[in-house]
């Protein structure tokens, strides 16, 4: 009888747990919908798969097993063609089994920009740059110590992270920034506030509106009406 119980209690328990959780990614999705119609985008619950495909290499779509991405939000404003969604991948098996949220940010531009990363800088970072791996450093030793900045091609590097670049990056929170190609990828680890991907938003257009001039035009800068 006691076992019994103990099944019964379990089993409601678990019934409770998945309406909650249903309750809340569908109080979510919502949420995310009234963000699209705000902004003038389209949303869709349930994107395509291959979606994933498009940013082979960048993090955090390089690892991991069963890839997933929904609620993407998409549109294009001003010059900007934006590509907002949730992404999940898991790691392990079994009990060491566990899932990976993030939520996504993409800006495609009418830019080329060099491969380039800008992320925190961490422990790890510190250490290696005693043996000789090194990333590139600013003059502002508060932004170096901040940020860990890599990419190839080290002086339009320079070039797109000036000192007003920097100062404007300063007030920002240490989100981790990709740029290859004409896309500017942002991404945190779990479920996103609608807010917090329009802070991102609001992000990469200020850096877009500090690019300078002469580096728009040496990375193939076009009018969208051009």
């Amino acid at each position: 009888m006691e076992f019994t119980f103990f099944l019964a209690a379990f089993i409601v328990l678990c019934i409770g747990a998945a309406i909650f959780a249903w309750r809340a990614a569908e109080k979510r999705r919502k949420a995310l919908e009234a963000f699209a119609a705000d902004h003038g985008l389209a949303f869709d619950p349930d994107p395509d798969p291959t979606l994933i495909d498009r940013f082979s290499g960048m993090a955090p779509f390089d690892r991991g097993s069963d890839r997933r991405v929904s609620n993407r939000i998409h549109g294009r404003r001003g010059e900007v063609d934006w590509e907002l969604f949730d992404y999940r991948y898991t790691t392990g098996s079994g009990k060491n089994r566990r899932t990976h949220h993030f939520g996504v940010v993409v800006a495609c531009v009418p830019l080329l920009f060099p491969r380039m990363t800008l992320r925190a800088e961490g422990l790890f970072d510190k250490v290696a740059s005693l043996v000789g791996y090194d990333d590139i450093n600013f003059e502002s030793h508060e932004f170096s110590s901040r940020y860990h900045v890599s990419g190839a091609d080290r002086k339009r590097c320079y070039d797109l992270i000036h000192p007003r670049m920097i100062e404007f990056l300063m007030t920002l929170p240490r989100y981790h920034w990709q740029f290859d190609g004409n896309r500017i990828v942002i991404h945190l680890a779990g479920s996103q506030h609608p807010q917090t991907m329009a802070d991102i938003m609001s992000a990469i257009g200020g850096f877009l509106e500090r690019i300078p001039d002469y580096v728009r035009k040496d990375i193939g800068f076009r009018p969208a009406n051009a």
